[in-house]
Parts: structure tokens; C-alpha cells; sequence
């Protein structure tokens, strides 16, 4: 019992002597050696304007208002700011030489990130700090091996502001933080919460993390149990984190409910429709910077997405890995009004222009394109939609492979049914050399229901299967630039249909005004073909074959189209079987600009009193046999429209029908030859 006396009275003196050692103690003595170490360390004053108080139990201590100088460029004399700083540390821990910090506490911290016109930043200290002292070689370096990381179990942060300013792009952005909570919770967790102000944007956070100390050990995988608010959103994550500070061993559940994704687009400065969105991922680690997205399944207004995708940051630019399906993907739903409505038609038929030169209104627009893009990633992928709607798009079983490749994009795009048609294509962008090429093959699209599904025009009726083949090369700098320099040809043949009554009258209002007689072509709606065939050489557009045939009419043409300067240059041909009406169609020369065309009867025609198909045949060439006039006497419809089709393919054109039973045998027998038919025409046309 004596030696237990012994003992305690000795305790009571060790524990008296610390409480008056603590007492006695005066901390700020030590000011002046803190403020020289992180001016040595940083080159930056720190100043401690009021004393510093030290606690024994809690052992703690505590400073208040401390100031830490900006850059000498800075916008302003502090960097930052702090109004009280506390920190409590376990006595019991620290006499086993671990340091917890049961308590941390930070109140009114203003804080300014910045960078200049130069680039620099008021975080970099390089160039600042003093030559460091060396060392006597009697004193060892200190190994790193023996940093004590201290542990850190309730933290408590009101009253925070962080500003960053950027002076090379002139950009703020602004975080106020009013509460940031971390405190002991059941099983060893940390409870979080937190509430700040991002740039005008209120935000909240609430949720479970695993302990400091498993954190910073690894010893076991890190919990995460999050949820955070926003405008317009909210946002979960759940899983854990095997080795959190190295990034490793990632296995997260991500969930996004967000009823306005406007609001949630807002938050980055960017635009968005306001439409609800969900989204629903697994993401792991696949190795050092590598990310699987697995189970993606979202939902956007009433398109759906679901698929694969894995993200790789190791390599010197972003590459990306996809692949991707939807059952229903609406691409109207989530362009931006303004985009969505200079996708549709204007009124009266008329084009929304890109651009005006010297009081010409253009057509395709000189802004140039954002290849830029194409080079910040690599990409490839694929994606397949059972059904697909887009401006003037509504498809069903849709495939695209992509690759992206050091700036070269490459997109098959393949559409299994386009109003009952098929489409392919390959289409491949250059970034660096701002080229592109483009080839596209459609076959049996029903045109009338094409048309109308895409809200063009209803003067199709019924039918007109039509097959397209496109293949083009061009500069891409800019549409305009595109257009410009465009190379290649085209292929465009519409099959038997039904056509709208006075379909002239409202598709080329311009054409009806000009021939009036074409009211009495257009009395019957059938539509015999279409046939265009087209070659592109730097932008200029000539006509291998024009045809529209309804039976009751032909009409043909000829001439030339600018697209660098949007100008057109055409002569169209009306003709008819009927030779009464014949007598009645002019030649129209279409000219004026592609926004603004212009149809008048052709002066020299009517200057002469010369009407009828072979008043333009001396503009039309070789063109001319697709007239009923010019061709044999036997054509009908279905042989003009071969004839036509086997120009637009550069075949020979086939023989003309024999004449029909019935039909009165032609007074002098006609060739099949193009020259001899122009020959003809021109000798009718001057009265011989």
C-alpha cells in the first residue's frame, strides 16, 4: 500500500507539472519562428495578428485572425484569410507518437486562386522560396519514412469563400462555403455535411465516408456513401475505394435523377433542353487512369441509352472506347429551341440563311467548323438504335461505327429502314488537313412518305421510290469553303408516285408565274420519275441529266449552279405530248441566287414568236433527247425516264419503244442520236 501511495503522489506531481508547464507556457514566443519558416518555405509573409492560445485538455491550440500574402502580381495584398483556426489533439495518442487531431475547426477563411495574363499562379511558389541552408554533414537528413500523418476525426468549416480568377481566359468562379461538418459516426464512419453556394448555384451533400485512418493506410477498401443536391438534380454514389490515395481499386455505383436538365447544363455554363434526365452507372478502375462505365442506363425525355464505355486518361489525349444502344433516341427533344427551330422550314418554302455578302443573302454559312475538336480525343465505337429521329431524320434500325483517330474522324453510318428504304454511308473528316469525303447509298426510300414524315412538303402524294447514290470530296473548313470546292457526283432517281394537283404552283411559285400554261400540265397528279444526275467540279454543278416526267408533262434543263457564289445559271425546258399545250410552254431561264431565285420565260423565244419545246433546245445539247419533241416519235413516259437515268450513269442511252398500236406513223424516222435530234430541233426552230 506504501508503494501504491508512492506511485500515485508521484502521477499527481508528473500531471501538476504538465498543467503548470502548459500554463506557463507562452506559445507566441514561437511566432516570430513560424512566420520565418513559411516565409522560407514559400517566400510569402504570414502574419498572426492576435495571440495564440494553448489548452490542456483537450491539449489544443488556437489562433485568430492569420493573413498569408498574394503574389506580388496579385489582384490583391492576401491570398487568404482565416478568422479562427483551432485544432485539439489527443494527449493520449501523442504520447504514443501518433498525432489525432479530435478536432479541427476553421471559421471565415477567404481564400483567392488566381492566375495571370502570363499564366502564372498565386499557388506556385517556385522562384519564391529562399536558397535553402545546407545542412552541417554532421546533422543526418531526416527520412521520409518518419512523417507522422496525423488523423483527423471531426472537422468543422463555416464561412468559407474560394474565388479562382483567371486573367487569360477572363473568368471567375466563386465557391461560399456556409457549413462543411465531419464527425464520428456508428462503425467507424465519418458523417459528412455539407451546404455551399457554387457561383450563385446552391448545393448540398450529406452522406458516410470511411474513417482517416483507413484513408490514408489502404489497409482496407474505403466506403462511400454520398448524395448531393443541386439545381435542378440530384446525384448518389455508393461503393468503395481499395486504395484511396493511390486511385486504385474503384468500384462506385453513380445515380443521377435530374427532372430539368436545363438548370443541371446551367452549372457549366453551358445550354440545354429542359427535359428530365436519369442516369445509372457502374464505374471501376481497369488500370492506371483506365475507367470502365458498365450498366449505363439512361433516360432523356423519351429517348433511352444503355451499353458500355471505358475511358482512358493515361495516354497523351483522352481515348474513349463505346458501345452503345437505344430503343428509341429522339434527337428533336434535346437540341435547343433556337436550334430546333432553324431546323424547320421557313415560311413560304424559303431557307434560313447562314450569312450575308455584299447585300447577298448566303445560303451556307462561313463560320468555320469546330474541327478543333478533333483532335482533344481518340474514339471508337459503336452505336445501334432500333428507331431514330432527328431534323428531317425519322429511321428505324440504325448502326454507326466510328473511329476518331489523331484528328481523322471516320463514321459509317448504316439505316436499315428509311421510309421503307435502306441508306449506308462512310463518311471521314480531317482535322489537320480540313478535308473531307462523303458517300452515301440509298436505295428504295419511299420519297412521299420521307417528305411528309419530315414535315418538307406534301407534294408528293404517294410513292416514289427513290435511290441516291453520293459521292463527294470537299474542303471543311466551313460549310461555305465546303460547298466551294466541293468534287464528286450524284445520282438521284425517283420512281413512280403521286404527285399533289398544281404541285408546280406550290413547290416553284416562281416557275407557275412564269408559265402559266403549266395549269393545265398539272391537272393530272401521276408521277412518272425524277432523274437528276449531277457532277461537282470547285463547287460548279452541271447537269449530266435533268428529267421530271408526268406524262402530261416533261420538263428538262440545263446549265450550271455556283455554289461558292451561290448563283444559278439553269434553262428549263417544259414540254409536252399534248401539242396543243406544247405550243404554249416557253423556255424559263432560272437565275438569281440560291436563296433568292428568279423564273422568267426566255426573251429570245417569245421575241421570235416561238414557243414549244424546241425554243430551248438550242441551250439543252445533248440533254435535248430527253424532250418527247427531240426524242423518237415513239417514246413514251417509261422511256424517258430510262433514257434519263442512263445518262445520269454515264450507260448508253437505250433505244427509244416502238410506236404504240394504234398510233399514226411518224412522217420521217427518227434517230437515236442525240446530234441528229438537235439537229432537227434547231432546223424546226428556224423554219426550215
Amino acid at each position: 500500500m506504501r508503494i501504491l501511495k508512492w506511485v500515485a503522489a508521484v502521477v499527481v506531481l508528473l500531471v501538476a507539472g504538465a498543467v503548470i508547464a502548459v500554463l506557463t507556457v507562452d506559445v507566441n514566443r514561437f511566432k516570430p519562428q513560424i512566420v520565418a519558416a513559411v516565409e522560407n518555405a514559400t517566400g510569402r509573409k504570414l502574419d498572426i495578428a492576435q495571440d495564440m492560445k494553448l489548452s490542456l485538455w483537450p491539449l489544443g491550440i488556437g489562433v485568430k485572425q492569420v493573413s498569408f500574402a498574394n503574389a506580388a502580381w496579385g489582384s490583391r495584398p492576401q491570398m487568404a484569410t482565416v478568422g479562427e483556426f483551432t485544432a485539439q489533439v489527443d494527449l493520449i495518442a501523442l504520447l504514443s507518437s501518433q498525432v489525432k487531431i479530435d478536432s479541427l475547426v476553421l471559421n471565415d477563411v477567404d481564400l483567392l486562386l488566381e492566375k495571370d495574363r502570363q499564366g502564372r499562379a498565386n499557388w506556385d511558389f517556385a522562384g519564391q522560396k529562399p536558397a535553402p541552408q545546407q545542412q552541417p554533414q554532421s546533422q543526418p537528413a531526416q527520412q521520409s519514412g518518419g512523417t507522422v500523418i496525423p488523423s483527423i476525426e471531426n472537422v468543422s468549416l463555416k464561412n468559407v469563400r474560394v474565388a479562382y480568377r483567371d486573367a487569360q481566359t477572363n473568368s471567375q468562379n466563386n465557391v461560399a462555403l456556409s457549413e462543411l461538418t465531419v464527425k464520428q459516426a456508428s462503425g467507424g464512419l465519418l458523417a459528412v455535411k455539407m451546404a455551399a453556394d457554387v457561383d450563385g448555384k446552391a448545393i448540398t451533400a450529406d452522406g458516410t465516408l470511411g474513417s482517416f485512418d483507413d484513408l490514408m493506410s489502404g489497409s482496407r477498401p474505403w466506403p462511400i456513401k454520398m448524395t448531393a443536391t443541386l439545381p435542378g438534380a440530384k446525384a448518389s454514389v455508393d461503393g468503395s475505394i481499395a486504395q484511396p490515395m493511390q486511385g486504385k481499386g474503384i468500384a462506385l455505383k453513380l445515380a443521377v435523377d435530374a427532372p430539368d436538365l436545363a438548370k443541371v447544363a446551367a452549372l457549366a455554363g453551358a445550354t440545354a433542353p429542359a427535359v428530365p434526365l436519369t442516369l445509372q452507372a457502374d464505374v471501376k478502375d481497369t488500370g492506371p487512369q483506365r475507367y470502365a462505365l458498365s450498366n449505363i442506363a439512361a433516360k432523356i425525355a423519351d429517348s433511352d441509352l444503355s451499353g458500355n464505355a471505358e475511358v482512358n486518361l493515361a495516354g497523351a489525349k483522352p481515348s474513349v472506347r463505346f458501345d452503345l444502344a437505344s430503343k428509341n433516341m429522339d434527337v428533336t427533344q434535346l437540341m435547343p429551341k433556337e436550334s430546333a427551330a432553324a431546323a424547320k422550314p421557313a415560311a413560304g418554302g424559303g431557307s434560313t440563311a447562314g450569312s450575308s455578302t455584299g447585300g447577298q443573302q448566303r445560303l451556307f454559312s462561313s463560320d468555320p467548323l469546330p474541327l478543333d475538336g478533333l483532335n482533344a480525343v481518340d474514339a471508337t465505337g459503336s452505336y445501334k438504335a432500333e428507331r431514330l429521329k432527328a431534323p428531317k431524320l425519322d429511321a428505324q434500325g440504325v448502326a454507326l461505327n466510328l473511329t476518331l483517330k489523331d484528328g481523322v474522324l471516320n463514321a459509317k453510318p448504316a439505316i436499315a429502314n428509311l421510309s421503307n428504304g435502306s441508306l449506308n454511308g462512310d463518311i471521314t473528316v480531317n482535322a489537320k488537313s480540313k478535308a473531307m469525303s462523303a458517300k452515301l447509298d440509298g436505295k428504295g426510300v419511299v420519297l412521299s412518305e420521307y417528305l411528309q414524315k419530315a414535315g418538307i412538303t406534301d407534294i408528293v402524294r404517294r410513292g416514289g421510290a427513290t435511290d441516291l447514290v453520293l459521292d463527294v470530296n470537299s474542303s471543311a473548313a466551313s460549310m461555305q469553303q465546303m460547298m466551294a470546292g466541293l468534287n464528286g457526283k450524284m445520282v438521284l432517281k425517283v420512281g413512280e408516285g403521286e404527285l399533289k394537283e398544281e404541285y408546280i404552283r406550290d413547290f416553284l411559285p416562281g416557275l407557275a408565274r412564269a408559265v402559266s400554261a403549266l395549269d393545265r400540265a398539272t391537272a393530272k397528279t401521276k408521277l412518272h420519275c425524277v432523274v437528276s444526275g449531277l457532277d461537282f467540279k470547285n463547287g460548279i454543278v452541271t447537269p449530266k441529266a435533268i428529267l421530271a416526267e408526268t406524262g402530261s408533262m416533261t420538263m428538262t434543263g440545263d446549265g450550271t449552279v455556283n455554289l461558292g457564289t451561290e448563283r444559278l445559271d439553269l434553262k428549263l425546258v417544259p414540254s409536252s405530248r399534248d401539242t396543243g399545250l406544247a405550243a404554249m410552254l416557253p423556255p424559263v431561264n432560272v437565275r438569281g441566287s440560291l436563296t433568292d431565285p428568279s423564273f422568267t420565260p426566255d426573251s429570245a423565244a417569245l421575241a421570235k414568236g416561238v414557243l414549244g419545246t424546241v425554243a430551248g433546245v438550242a441551250a439543252l445539247g445533248p440533254l435535248a433527247i430527253l424532250s418527247p419533241a427531240m426524242g423518237s416519235g415513239g417514246d413514251d413516259a417509261a422511256t424517258a425516264c430510262a433514257k434519263a437515268v442512263a445518262l445520269a450513269e454515264g450507260r448508253p442511252v437505250p433505244q427509244s419503244a416502238a410506236p404504240a398500236a394504234g398510233a399514226q406513223p411518224q412522217q420521217q424516222p427518227q434517230s437515236s442520236n442525240p446530234v441528229d435530234n438537235l439537229k432537227r430541233g434547231l432546223g424546226n426552230l428556224l423554219g426550215r
